[in-house]
């Protein structure tokens, strides 16, 4: 059987390759707890482009993500984190499904001047995906079946940034330059013929800018687990995708 150029199954599942997260300041974010944990939403429109048989393709979609961080400092300047959750897609009139997705990093702050800070923050983001739809081929008689099939979509995506951040008392903003490098597939079986596309690997650049409001903060003057709750919203724009995101942060397990 031969297959009809019709890709519209292929495509709903590819956004997931500009899955893009939260970045965060880019320098250390625990201010001198040891752990941190948080709540993220992200939301991204992106335009996607992947190849085969030498051929590119590309189209726009929706997505949409939802994780749990925990963070560690291994010092007050030098922290890493743990993003596990779920991603989901969507593209024209077609949804796709909610897949788990995962990811580790870390935050380095380079110096620190008053109320003033500049560092860098590296992270990537996994993503795989299996799922059923329906496809259409020629049979020998070049008569049109539909055929069940099933995709898996393997995606990494690598985060780097740097730039300045600034905090006053409950208050921060920080911001930076953005570098996105993606990679992945996306593996057709239908049974009877098996496909594969290779995500157009590139490099992307942008920038982003966030801002924090700590909504609690514990007093100094008294013993407490819990030094601050961190209210966060971040803005991202590159050359092929735009997002946002929210999210909330519990520090713990040092001095507020």
């Amino acid at each position: 059987m031969q297959r009809i150029v019709i890709l519209l199954a292929v495509l709903v599942t590819c956004p997931a390759a500009f899955a893009t997260t939260l970045m965060g300041p880019p320098a250390a974010m625990l201010n001198g707890e040891r752990f941190g944990l948080s709540a993220e939403y992200s939301q991204t429109d992106a335009d996607i482009a992947f190849e085969h048989a030498g051929d590119a393709i590309a189209g726009d979609f929706d997505f949409y993500g939802g994780y749990d961080v925990f963070s560690a400092a291994a010092t007050r300047w030098w922290e890493f984190f743990l993003r596990l959750g779920a991603a989901r897609a969507d593209a024209s009139d077609f949804g796709g499904d909610t897949n788990l997705s995962w990811g580790l990093g870390t935050r380095l702050t380079a110096f620190e001047w008053g109320d003033f800070t500049w560092g860098a923050m590296v992270q990537f983001t996994n993503i795989i995906s299996r799922f059923e739809t329906m496809e259409q081929f020629l049979d020998e008689g070049d008569s049109v079946v539909l055929l069940e099939t099933e995709e898996e979509l393997g995606v990494v995506e690598y985060d780097f940034a740097t730039g300045p951040a600034w905090r006053h008392g409950r208050f921060s903003l920080y911001g930076g330059l953005l570098l996105r490098y993606v990679t992945g597939y996306v593996d057709f079986d239908a049974g009877v013929a098996r496909d594969k596309f290779d995500i157009d690997t590139r490099w992307d650049v942008g920038g982003y800018v966030g801002g924090t409001f700590s909504v609690f903060m514990a007093d100094p003057s008294r013993a407490s687990c819990l030094g601050r709750c961190d209210l966060m919203a971040e803005g991202r724009f590159t050359g092929d995708s735009s997002g946002f995101s929210v999210a909330l942060l519990l520090p713990f397990g040092g001095e507020p």
